[in-house]
């Protein structure tokens, strides 16, 4: 599925943050007994080390939200298994790439798995320059849990990002349009508080806006794309008024500010998992009743 480039996008903005944020660093803080318990996780970013938000970490809530959205979109008899679940790669061995594509579930074929690249990526997000970095300690005690009183002196003090803004980026390659849609709907997740990031979150912890967002979409193939957005597949076009593409020289690009227009495609997710249930069982069968 990646050997013809077709279609890319690259969605960049802001998390900033609406309350204290914890992505832990390594469980040994090191020597120094001044250091808190749990320290923000932390890297080295122009010349310095910053406090920053990993891709993994931003990948992981988005795939297990997406989880949650296509389980409750997609048909019945559509199986959305486990990313853990063993014996997924002796399943696919040996079978040839665009079989592994439509005949795993939808969120492996944006996510990806062992056996399958994902099409949509996350850079670490790192520390916007001029904006406000607050960094802090916050003390909590643990609570024994048969008597709802404090354990002991189990005293611990994570350290959180108080106020921050960090600059993200998801890119996606050969995407689909619902995949797009899908994406916009996680973002909006974010920002609405339905999504948190990092640990602590029943402390009420890891909520964060999404702001300053840009969508960028290069479009590859040789035709010019007049104000549609096109998927990977032929027949997966969407018209997108506004949406004006510039000749790249090799490829056609178009950029919109904001993320809210992803909601406004043109595209049924509930309808879409239908087909794509549809077009795996196709596959799946099809591969049966040739002696695979």
């Amino acid at each position: 599925m990646f050997k013809n480039l077709r279609n890319e996008a690259r969605i960049f903005f802001w998390l900033h943050t609406a309350g204290p944020l914890l992505i832990k660093g390594p469980d040994q803080p090191g020597l120094d007994p001044l250091l808190p318990d749990m320290r923000f996780i932390r890297a080295w970013h122009n010349g310095r080390e910053v406090p920053y938000i990993p891709g993994s970490s931003l990948k992981g809530v988005l795939r297990s939200r997406a989880e949650q959205v296509i389980r409750a979109l997609a048909p019945d008899r559509m199986v959305i298994p486990d990313p853990f679940q063993r014996g997924r790669d002796d399943e696919m061995k040996d079978k040839p790439g665009d079989y592994r594509y439509y005949a795993s579930d939808p969120v492996t074929q944006l996510f990806g798995q062992t056996y399958l690249a994902g099409r949509l990526r996350c850079a670490d997000a790192f520390p916007v320059e001029d904006r406000p970095l607050v960094l802090n300690e916050r003390n909590h005690v643990a609570i024994n849990r048969i008597t709802g009183a404090t354990q002991g002196k189990a005293l611990f003090n994570p350290e959180v990002v108080e106020e921050g803004t960090f600059a993200a980026e998801i890119s996606l390659t050969n995407f689909a349009v619902w995949q797009l849609k899908l994406l916009g709907v996680l973002l909006q997740d974010l920002d609405d508080g339905f999504l948190l990031l990092g640990g602590s979150t029943t402390r009420g912890y890891g909520r964060v806006r999404v702001e300053n967002a840009q969508v960028l979409v290069r479009d590859y193939r040789r035709h010019p794309p007049a104000e549609v957005l096109r998927g990977y597949e032929h027949d997966d076009t969407v018209p997108v008024a506004g949406c004006r593409y510039t000749n790249k020289g090799y490829c056609w690009e178009a950029a919109r500010e904001g993320f809210e227009w992803l909601l406004t495609l043109n595209v049924d997710l509930a309808e879409t998992l239908e087909r794509l249930h549809r077009k795996q069982r196709e596959v799946q069968q099809k591969w049966v009743n040739h002696g695979g």
